[in-house]
């Protein structure tokens, strides 16, 4: 066929041998053959290192190089309809020794690669008309009603990407009743039906032989049906290849930021391996939806969420309360077969062992060369995907044997997103070890006063499925010697290299991630003989530029170093007694510039430099707002220690999962008041504070809980329920474990059952990624009688209930007290629960309170918007009162108490 009328003309390859130093190369033998040559043709290159072809047909060549003293060179390059195409040839010296230094000149195999070239570069070469060509897909429906579909040239073989303007629908109906529900609250539709008038198609799968059987003559040289193509082509290259660094919206942040994906290199990595199973993704302009994109990866539609599901349908339209992941969820093909697991591994290669060596310069700027040793998990991988902040620019990639490799990095404004393309394909279960070097801005940030902010943290080195891997860690630092850096894993060496300090950091324990702190800090530790525990605090003598002139007065946040230690010495042993012992043996507590939120790496706490304030400094600075905060500093240190239980020591396996992680930290933040705090009313003031945030509603009358249930993780973010994620994974993740300790006490031996399930569950999943099955697994082992609502033996009731739904029911009990026997009181009373559907049960208890504590003396067992039967208790005299869900037992969305 002929591409929009324009008949094939004869084109050239020419280029420009070099040496590893970049200098031509004269007297090389390059040779080209394949495509219609009926023999190779070979020249000889010029005394500059200039070669040339002309007169060659388009279709793919191959071209080699030799010249004393060099390794052959080979490779593919493909010509489509452009006149000439630059090839240039970098020679590696044979039998020398490579070696890589930071901050020297940019490799040439930087985006060399001639069939990500080609992906990258190519121009449109075939099109056809198309009229009602329906492509089915999954779930969905592409109708190509009439238009013109153009394809760029096959590349290894294989045609990837379609170009298709004219008129088109998309009809997509959610099968996963979850997925169905959430489609609707987005949407108001039940299905999707979109017109569109472009869509640009990448594909693995049959979809050229597909269009092609179904298309009919060429578009001929209608100039404005070529130019509509080609816009289409150029629109989606730039919409694509667009970094944006200040995202609108959680979903722009997660495909447009750091983690921006380059298509032409995911597509390549695909052709590499002739055992990669076929994907589809169409990118639609359409009538309503003006960014649309409905996706078939076999490694996960979103897979660095991370998620497992294979299909997805997403829009991208920051400010529209449809900007969202409209559907994710496996293929229907696997819900037939009944083969959906939360638990199938996308991943191609594991992490194993990094060894970094990183120096940060006076002006914060990062250099560092990483040797990253991994497992091939399935044969035929050559391109390989890293997580790199784009400003951190690689210059070079070198293999075990110190050969330069490939890789690909565009413009750190651009799809920056880091990969490597390995000179062979991997072979399941061997081990490769890659040295990258690299450098660049944007890790440190300087906030004045010796404080420095530390970005990119699962992204200043280069990682692999951070994490998804557990791996071990050599880190050696080299930072100005007046500052103070902390690393992961435990110090085991310091010394001095002129103006610079440098230290040694090593995990020989498996971790999921690697982190440091920065910045002028002074030192305090302490060694807990209870867990053999040693614990450290760091923090500056001084405030953040932002902060000063503020009020503070004289007291410097080092002054403050002794509570955080008290207080992570604190919850680590209440976590130690109530989930177990910790391998690492230290946890560095450190301060961060940061206000108002703290995080947690392996043996690594990031606490906001407002923890390192007393309570007069807060006051001096938010007035009656310190009130409020005091609650979230009282909390943040106790939340951040249990990441070290829940996050590293127990990961989450996907996005759905991360309950797991933030839920279980928050409820052990609750735990900590709860033991510690001489207070009772503290544990629950926290729990009530959760209670809001879960059920409150905001501007657009909707509440944290609207958005869905915890199973729906950070999606519960959209356009109208803002933050969801956050009010909802977390104080409802934390209630959902707070709820199964409140269903195992017991009067006698307390809280032992619930600790022995924690234990359990914790020794199970050390160093793998728990799913929330893994946890009901866990819970069905410890299963009690009391908590058997179902009669089965089995808690899926309770998961159903707290974990896939988003049900919160009321409570409502009415009471009398009429005199017995002896001074005895006869209590009765009923329970009605409301709100909920007819396959909701729960357990809400009753207590009452006569001059202690309130005590619980029963439990009535509730399903569905039911009134229990009448219950009847003989009380040893008359209580002060009667209550209902004292403990926040039950999360509920009211609880109320009528009688006398």
């Amino acid at each position: 066929m002929l591409a929009f009328g324009v008949a094939a003309v004869a084109a050239t390859i020419q280029g420009v041998v070099r040496d590893p130093s970049g200098a031509g190369v004269e007297k090389v033998e390059v040779t080209v053959s394949g495509a219609a040559l009926s023999a190779p043709r070979a020249a000889q290159t010029d005394a500059q290192g200039r070669f040339s072809f002309d007169g060659l047909a388009p279709g793919d060549y191959q071209i080699s190089a030799r010249a004393r003293g060099f390794v052959q060179f080979q490779n593919s390059v493909t010509i489509s309809q452009q006149p000439a195409v630059e090839f240039n040839i970098q020679l590696t010296i044979q039998a020398q020794e490579a070696s890589v230094e930071v901050g020297g000149k940019r490799s040439a195999l930087a985006n060399s690669d001639p069939n990500y070239r080609a992906l990258r570069d190519s121009g449109l070469a075939e099109a056809f008309n198309v009229e009602n060509a329906v492509l089915r897909r999954d779930l969905g429906e592409l109708r190509l009603k009439s238009g013109v579909v153009a394809f760029l040239p096959p590349v290894l073989g294989r045609v990837a990407m379609g170009v298709f303007v004219g008129q088109g629908s998309l009809h997509f109906t959610p099968a996963v009743p979850l997925e169905a529900s959430y489609f609707k609250m987005l949407t108001d539709e039940t299905a999707m039906d979109e017109e569109f008038d472009t869509a640009v198609l990448c594909f693995t799968d049959g979809t050229y032989q597909e269009l092609k059987s179904a298309g009919f003559g060429a578009p001929g040289s209608d100039t404005r049906l070529k130019s509509g193509v080609e816009e289409a082509l150029r629109a989606f290259r730039n919409r694509m290849r667009h970094r944006i660094e200040s995202p609108q919206s959680m979903l722009q942040a997660m495909l447009l930021d750091e983690e921006i994906p380059n298509v032409e290199a995911e597509l390549a990595a695909e052709l590499y391996n002739p055992h990669s199973s076929p994907s589809f993704a169409a990118y639609l302009h359409g009538r309503r939806f003006h960014d649309l994109r409905f996706l078939i990866a076999p490694r996960g539609a979103m897979r660095h969420m991370p998620s497992p599901e294979e299909v997805g349908l997403i829009n991208i339209d920051p400010g529209d309360r449809r900007d969202a992941i409209l559907y994710l969820s496996h293929t229907n093909a696997e819900f037939q077969a009944q083969t959906a697991s939360s638990r199938e591994d996308k991943r191609i290669v594991a992490a194993k062992h990094y060894r970094i060596e990183t120096a940060i310069a006076k002006n914060g700027r990062l250099t560092a060369n990483a040797d990253v040793t991994f497992d091939a998990l399935r044969d035929g991988d050559r391109i390989i995907d890293f997580g790199l902040l784009p400003s951190l620019r690689v210059i070079s990639v070198a293999t075990a044997d110190e050969k330069d490799a490939s890789f690909i990095q565009e413009d750190r404004k651009q799809d920056g997103s880091f990969y490597t393309v390995l000179p062979q394909p991997t072979v399941k279960g061997q081990s490769y070890t890659l040295r990258i070097a690299y450098e660049g801005n944007k890790v440190i940030a300087d906030a004045g006063q010796g404080n420095y902010a530390v970005g990119a943290r699962t992204s200043w080195y280069p990682s692999l499925n951070t994490f998804q891997d557990r791996s071990t860690y050599d880190l050696t630092f080299k930072v100005p010697k007046q500052f103070t850096l902390i690393g992961v894993g435990k110090l085991v060496k310091e010394w001095r290299e002129d103006d610079y300090a440098a230290s040694q950091w090593v995990s020989e324990i498996p971790l999921a991630v690697a982190g440091f702190n920065y910045g002028n800090f002074k030192k305090k530790q302490r060694s807990d003989e209870e867990t053999h525990y040693s614990l450290e605090a760091y923090a500056t003598s001084e405030v953040p530029d932002y902060l000063h002139g503020r009020g503070f007065g004289a007291m410097a946040p080092s002054a403050m170093a002794d509570s955080a230690l008290v207080d992570a010495e604190n919850s680590i042993r209440v976590y130690t007694h109530y989930f177990g012992q910790l391998p690492y043996g230290r946890i560095a507590i450190t301060q961060q510039p940061q206000f108002n939120f703290g995080q947690s790496w392996p043996t690594l706490v990031y606490l906001p430099v407002s923890a390192f304030l007393d309570s007069t400094q807060r006051w001096s600075l938010m007035g009656r707002g310190a009130f409020r905060f005091a609650d979230f500093i009282q909390e943040v240190t106790p939340h951040e220690v249990a990441h070290q239980w829940w996050g590293h020591l127990v990961g989450w396996a996907t996005y759905h999962d991360q309950w797991l992680s933030e839920g279980f930290a928050d409820f052990s933040a609750g735990l900590f008041l709860d033991v510690t705090e001489k207070k009772r009313d503290t544990a629950q003031q926290f729990w009530e504070r959760g209670r809001k945030m879960i059920t409150e509603k905001n501007e657009y009358g909707r509440s944290a809980n609207d958005a869905g249930p915890l199973w729906m993780g950070i999606r519960l973010d959209t356009y109208k329920t803002g933050s969801a994620y956050r009010k909802l994974v977390y104080p409802k993740g934390g209630y959902t474990l707070h709820m199964l300790r409140m269903l195992m006490w017991d009067p006698q031996t307390h809280d032992g059952d619930f600790i022995a399930l924690m234990h359990d569950f914790v020794k199970t999943n050390i160093d793998r990624n728990a799913s929330t099955e893994d946890f009901l697994a866990a819970v069905n082992r410890h299963m009690k009688k009391s908590m058997d609502l179902d009669h089965n033996g089995r808690a899926d009731w309770f998961f159903r209930d707290w974990v896939y739904s988003n049900e919160i029911p009321s409570y409502h009990l009415d009471y009398s007290l009429t005199p017995a026997d002896e001074g005895k009181m006869l209590l009765t009373g009923k329970i009605t629960q409301s709100g909920v559907s007819d396959n909701f049960v729960m357990a809400v208890p009753v207590y009452v309170e006569f001059d202690a504590w309130p005590q619980m003396i029963g439990s009535a067992a509730l399903r569905g918007s039911h009134t229990s039967n009448e219950f009847k208790v003989l009380l040893p005299k008359k209580p002060k009162r009667v209550l209902l869900n004292v403990n926040h037992d039950v999360l509920a969305a009211d609880s109320t108490v009528s009688g006398n």
